[in-house]
C-alpha cells in the first residue's frame, strides 16, 4: 500500500500499454488507482495521474465513454489542485481532446487541444516532446475537419521537433511522417505524400524488426497491433486511390511482410536455434513449448481445480521465453528473413508464372474493398487491380459460387489481361476468400480456373522466395475408422456433427496406408480404439513426413465451445490467437466421453479425444512435408490480417509445410475417392499439386456435384 509500490505498478502499466497489451495495463492501472486513492487521497496529483493513465488504456482498448469519464474527473482534480498552467493539467486536456475526436466532435477536440498547446508552450518550451505531441494531435483534428493546410503546418512543426529531440529512429517520428503523408495525400499532393509514405514504411519496418528481436510471442503480437493498420489497411488504400509505382511496391511489400508475420517470426526463431546445433538453446526452447502445453491444460480447468496457479506459470514462461529470445542473438539475427521484397519473388518466377497477392481494406462506409497485386517476370513494378466491394460479394449466393460464373467475374475476370501466356498462377487469399475455393470457380463457358491454369494456393506469395528443407525420412501415419464411442456402431455420411463412426475413413485410411507402404514408406496405421489423441501426440518430434487423418473436424465460436462443455476461463495472459486456436480441432478415439456432458465424469485425466489446433501448435512436426486433414471444415477459423487462426495455423506453427484441408462439411464417399486417388498419384511420382489436381478431376468425372469435389484445397503445395 506504499506510494512507491504504486509508482512501480504505474510504470509497468505504461510499458504494457506501449506494447499494446491494454487489458493488462487496465488491470495494473486499476490496482495503482486503488492504492493511490487510499494512500494519497482523491485530490492528490498522483491519484489524478492514475486516472489519466487508466483513461488512456481504456481508450486504446475501445472503452471510449469510460475514457471520457475518467479523463474528465482527472482534469477537474488537476485544475483544482495544480492550477491551469501545470503540464499535468495540459496532459489531461490533450487526452480529452483525443477522446472527443473519436466521436467526431472535432470542434471540442480543437478547443481542448489548443488550450493544452498554449500551456505546454509556456511551461515546457517549444522543443519539448509533449509540445510536439500537442501539435501533432491538433494537426490530426484539423485534418479531420478538412483543413489540410493547417494540418500540414502544425504537423511539420511537430515533426521537426521530434526529429531534433527524439531522433529519426523514434516511433513518434515515424508517426509524424505517416501523419504528414496522410495530410498531403488528403490534400491531393500525391508526389509529396508518396515520398513520405516510403520513408514511413522504411522506418516502421525497421522499428518492428528491431523491437521483435527482444520480445516474446505475446508481446510481438501486441506490438504488431500498433502498426498492423498502417501496413494492412493504409498502404493498400492509398495505392488503390493513387496507384503510382512506388505506392504499389510499398503496398505489396507490406502484404508480404504482414501476412503471417507473427507465425514467421516464431518459425524463424526455431530455425535459428535448430541450425545452430546448440543443444542448450534447443532444450530451453522445447521446454518452453512443453510448459505451454501444460498451461493449456490448466486453462481448461476452473481456477479451483488447477494443480498450480496458471497465471503464475504463464509469467514464468514469458520470462523464460524473453531470456531465450534475447540470448538467441548470440546465434544470429532471426528477423533478417522476415522482410521479403517483391523483387525477391520476381527473381524466382518463370516467364509463364503469375503471382497474385490478394488484399483488402475498409473504406469510409466500412465496405471491404478487395484488390489484387499481380506480378510477372519483367514487370518494373507490381500492378494493382481493384476487384470488388463486399456488397457485390454478399449479393452472390454461396450455391452459385461453383455453378455459375458470378463470383469468377469478380475474382478472376478483372485479371484477364495478365493471364495471357500464363501456365502457373500462385495466389494468396485474403478476408472471405480464405473460405472459398476460388481456384475452382467456373468461367462463362463453365471451365474452372484450375483447369485452365496450374493454380497454387499459398499462405503468402512470399513462399516463392523461400527455400524449404526436404525431409527424406519416409515415415508416415494414417488415421481412420476411429471409434469415438465403443458402445455404438452408428454411422454417419458427413464428417461432422455428432461423433458417429465413419465407415469410409476406415477404407480410405487403409488404402492410403497400403499405397504408402508400396512406395517404401514406414507407415503407422491407427484405427478403431488405437487412434487416440495420445497416439497422435507421440509423433511429435519423430520427424514424420506424411500425416493422413480421416475423422470428424470442427470449427465453432467461443460461445459454442462453452456450450459443448469447453470453458474459456478469462485470463489476460492468453493471446487472442490461443483462444481462437482452441475453437477448432479434430476428434480421436473416446471423444464421445468428453462430448457427452451427462457422462463427463468418466473422462480420463489428460487427453480427452478432442485435439484442438492450439494443442497441435505446441507439438514438434519439423519435417512434416504433407498433412491431409480428411475431415469437415478443417480449413476454417478466425480470419485475421495474419491469416486464418484454425487448424491450418496450428499445423503451420508445429512445422508442417503443405496442408490439404476442407472448407465445409464433406461427403464421406466422395472424400474416400478423392484421397485414395490423391495418394495413388502421389506414390506414382507426381508432385503434390499435380497429384491433387488429377484426383479432383477423377472425382469430378464420377460426381459432378461441386459440394463433393470442390470441398478440399491444398495450401503451400508444389
Amino acid at each position: 500500500e506504499h506510494p512507491y509500490y504504486a509508482t512501480s505498478l504505474n510504470n509497468l502499466a505504461i510499458y504494457n500499454d506501449d506494447l499494446g497489451n491494454y487489458q493488462e495495463a487496465i488491470r495494473i492501472g486499476t490496482e495503482t488507482l486503488k492504492i493511490r486513492k487510499k494512500a494519497l487521497g482523491e485530490e492528490h496529483p498522483g491519484y489524478a495521474i492514475s486516472l489519466i493513465n487508466l483513461a488512456s488504456y481504456n481508450y486504446n482498448l475501445g472503452n471510449y465513454q469510460e475514457a471520457i469519464k475518467l479523463g474528465t474527473k482527472a482534469m477537474e482534480i488537476l485544475k483544482k489542485v495544480l492550477g491551469e498552467e501545470h503540464p499535468d493539467y495540459a496532459s489531461s486536456l490533450s487526452n480529452l481532446a483525443g477522446y472527443y475526436s473519436h466521436f467526431g466532435n472535432y470542434q471540442e477536440a480543437v478547443r481542448f487541444s489548443t488550450e493544452a498547446i498554449e500551456i505546454r508552450k509556456k511551461v515546457l518550451g517549444e522543443e519539448h516532446p509533449d509540445y510536439a505531441s500537442s501539435l501533432n494531435n491538433l494537426a490530426n483534428y484539423y485534418n479531420d475537419l478538412g483543413d489540410y493546410q493547417e494540418a500540414v503546418k502544425l504537423g511539420t512543426e511537430a515533426m521537426k521537433i521530434r526529429e531534433k529531440v527524439l531522433g529519426k529512429e523514434h516511433p513518434d517520428y515515424a508517426m509524424s511522417l505517416g501523419n504528414m503523408a496522410r495530410y498531403y495525400f488528403n490534400a491531393g499532393k500525391y508526389m509529396k505524400a508518396t515520398k513520405l509514405y516510403k520513408q514511413t514504411y522504411a522506418l516502421v519496418e525497421a522499428l518492428i524488426l528491431k523491437t521483435f528481436s527482444y520480445l516474446t510471442y505475446k508481446e510481438r503480437s501486441d506490438f504488431w497491433d500498433t502498426y498492423s493498420v498502417f501496413v494492412n489497411e493504409t498502404l493498400p488504400k492509398v495505392a488503390n486511390k493513387h496507384p503510382n509505382s512506388t505506392l504499389k511496391k510499398l503496398a505489396l511489400n507490406g502484404q508480404l511482410f504482414s501476412k503471417g508475420i507473427l507465425l514467421n517470426a516464431e518459425l524463424e526463431i526455431q530455425k535459428l536455434i535448430e541450425q545452430s546445433h546448440d543443444t542448450t538453446f534447443a532444450n530451453r526452447y522445447y521446454k518452453i513449448r512443453q510448459d505451454r502445453a501444460t498451461l493449456d491444460e490448466l486453462y481448461q480447468l476452473s481456477p479451483d481445480e488447477r494443480s498450480m496457479d496458471a497465471d503464475s506459470l504463464s509469467k514464468v514462461i514469458e520470462n523464460e521465453e524473453r531470456l531465450l529470445v534475447q540470448s538467441s542473438k548470440e546465434l544470429g539475427d532471426y528477423t533478417k528473413n522476415l522482410s521479403i521484397d517483391w523483387r525477391d519473388i520476381q527473381a524466382k518466377m518463370k516467364d509463364s508464372d503469375l503471382a497474385v497477392e490478394f488484399a483488402s481494406f475498409k473504406d469510409s462506409t466500412k465496405q471491404d474493398i478487395y484488390l489484387a497485386f499481380v506480378l510477372k517476370k519483367g514487370m518494373t513494378s507490381p500492378e494493382l487491380v481493384k476487384l470488388f466491394e463486399s456488397d457485390e460479394f454478399y449479393d452472390i449466393k454461396s450455391a452459385d459460387y461453383y455453378t455459375t460464373s458470378k463470383l469468377y467475374k469478380l475474382v478472376w475476370k478483372p485479371l484477364g489481361k495478365y493471364l495471357d501466356g500464363v501456365k502457373n498462377v500462385y495466389f494468396s487469399p485474403t478476408g472471405r476468400l480464405h473460405t472459398i475455393g476460388i481456384e475452382y470457380l467456373p468461367d462463362e463457358k463453365g471451365k474452372i480456373f484450375a483447369e485452365k491454369f496450374a493454380a497454387y494456393r499459398l499462405s503468402s506469395t512470399r513462399e516463392l522466395a523461400l527455400e524449404h528443407t526436404v525431409n527424406l525420412e519416409k515415415k508416415a501415419a494414417t488415421y481412420g475408422g476411429i471409434k469415438y464411442d465403443t458402445n455404438t456402431d452408428s454411422t454417419n455420411t458427413k464428417r461432422s456433427g455428432v461423433a458417429a463412426y465413419l465407415e469410409g475413413t476406415k477404407v480410405e485410411s487403409a488404402a492410403v496406408a497400403n499405397l504408402l507402404r508400396s512406395a517404401q514408406y514406414d507407415v503407422a496405421a491407427l484405427y478403431d480404439t488405437l487412434a487416440t489423441e495420445e497416439s497422435f501426440k507421440r509423433f511429435s518430434g519423430s520427424g514424420i513426413q506424411i500425416l493422413h487423418i480421416g475423422t470428424h473436424g470442427f470449427y465453432m465460436s467461443e460461445a459454442d465451445m462453452e456450450n459443448a462443455g469447453y470453458k474459456f476461463y478469462t485470463s489476460s495472459q492468453q493471446s487472442n490467437e490461443d483462444r481462437a486456436l482452441s475453437c477448432s480441432g479434430l476428434l480421436f478415439a473416446g471423444a464421445n466421453a468428453t462430448l457427452d456432458l451427462s457422462n463427463r465424469s468418466v473422462v480420463p485425466e489428460g487427453d480427452d479425444g478432442i485435439l484442438t489446433a492450439k494443442e497441435i501448435s505446441r507439438l514438434d512436426f519439423r519435417g512434416l512435408d504433407l498433412v491431409v486433414l480428411s475431415a469437415c471444415q478443417t480449413g476454417l477459423g478466425e480470419i485475421t490480417g495474419e491469416g486464418v487462426f484454425g487448424l491450418q495455423r496450428g499445423f503451420k506453427k508445429s512445422g508442417a509445410q503443405t496442408i490439404v484441408m476442407s472448407l465445409w462439411k464433406v461427403n464421406d464417399k466422395a472424400t474416400q475417392i478423392l484421397m485414395t486417388e490423391f495418394f495413388k498419384n502421389l506414390t506414382a511420382g507426381q508432385s503434390k499439386r499435380a497429384a491433387f489436381a488429377a484426383a479432383q478431376k477423377t472425382l469430378r468425372a464420377q460426381d459432378s456435384n461441386p459440394e463433393h469435389w470442390a470441398a478440399f484445397v491444398m495450401v503451400d503445395g508444389n
